[in-house]
């Protein structure tokens, strides 16, 4: 069990030099958002704000023959497998009926070292969990919100009771360790209350989890003005701790290293450079008109890239105030990398 606090945003495990492996000829990570809806309205999140929530429409599932389009794409496009393939992005991935189905396709292309997605879990059922299990989902993360049902309320808006969602995964563990099978992993992970309520959840999830953690409430891009810490915590000294180990965490990145070896699909099909973008900002591109290789490889995500490291993410309306990126380890750091080896062929 993990019980850091540190802020992380990916693993540093077997990390390479990302400059060294520059240009990639196709991204090492590819995020698809199943959906951008969501059943919870969680303070912390994009979904708990009426600016931010109405940012993310038009709302709705992506499409089964567009998903299919993706990955056969992935599985066509030259290279070696992503590293990553996460299914998920801004809404509850569960909340598309054919979840699963996407699970399956992904897992039999064969496309990616891992298969990951990450969820609120209040929607898992038995009938899912079996799916999610013989299907060779290979990892997935379990967001808590909080372990006591009264702020559980308050903080994701939603009457879903915690040892409903506490059930949940003890069962998807169960079903899986019948049989006998090692994925998907599950990591629990609970922002830090700094009490008593850390020790309930380790307690909670101890026999359930592989992994339990704690994580920091951040403001991520800060596009839209929300104070996202104190919409959390409401305590002056909490609210201070969390801003001054972010801070700590942060590393002297001037380029965010994203835009260089990973894209993020809408539920929509737009192609946007980061994970946080409700307002799709960040668009270089869809994959309904072209295919993920062309975008990769266009003038467009070029241009974004060249922002970036000429130092002017101040031109984007989402990049301009953040300082997320930062979070990323020293080894992604891509500053000072030549403009001139990126420019698309034939340009």
């Amino acid at each position: 069990m993990n019980s850091e606090r540190d802020f992380k945003i990916i693993t540093r495990y077997d990390r390479r030099i990302l400059k060294d492996m520059l240009p990639l000829k196709k991204p090492l990570s590819i995020f698809i958002e199943p959906t951008n809806l969501c059943n919870f309205r969680c303070v912390p999140c994009v979904q708990g704000h009426e600016k931010t929530r109405n940012d993310l429409k038009p709302f709705g599932h992506m499409n089964l023959d567009l998903f299919k389009k993706i990955i056969s794409e992935i599985k066509n496009w030259e290279g070696d497998k992503l590293r990553l393939l996460r299914l998920a992005v801004l809404g509850e991935p569960f909340l598309h009926p054919q979840m699963t189905d996407m699970i399956r396709i992904a897992k039999d292309a064969d496309i990616a070292s891992r298969v990951d997605t990450f969820s609120n879990g209040s929607l898992l059922t038995e009938d899912i969990s079996n799916k999610i299990v013989d299907y060779g989902l290979d990892y997935i993360r379990f967001s808590i919100y909080s372990v006591i049902n009264e702020r559980h309320r308050e903080i994701t808006k939603a009457t879903c009771d915690i040892h409903t969602i506490h059930n949940n995964i003890r069962i998807l563990r169960m079903i899986r360790d019948a049989k006998n099978k090692s994925n998907p992993y599950i990591f629990v992970k609970m922002f830090d209350t700094y009490g008593e309520e850390n020790d309930v959840f380790f307690q909670m999830y101890k026999d359930v989890a592989d992994e339990i953690g704690l994580e920091k409430v951040h403001d991520a891009t800060k596009y839209s003005g929300n104070d996202l810490i104190k919409a959390y915590y409401m305590n002056d000294r909490f609210e201070q701790a969390t801003r001054a180990e972010y801070q700590k965490g942060l590393h002297n990145h001037m380029a965010c290293p994203r835009p260089f070896m990973a894209l993020v699909i809408s539920s929509m099909g737009d192609v946007v450079m980061c994970t946080h973008d409700a307002p799709r900002a960040t668009k270089v591109g869809d994959v309904k008109k072209n295919t993920l290789e062309e975008i990769w490889n266009s003038k467009e995500l070029f241009e974004f890239r060249k922002m970036h490291l000429l130092g002017n993410k101040h031109e984007n309306m989402l990049c301009k105030n953040c300082d997320w990126y930062k979070l990323f380890p020293v080894e992604d750091n891509v500053d000072g990398f030549p403009i001139e080896k990126l420019v698309p062929k034939g340009r």
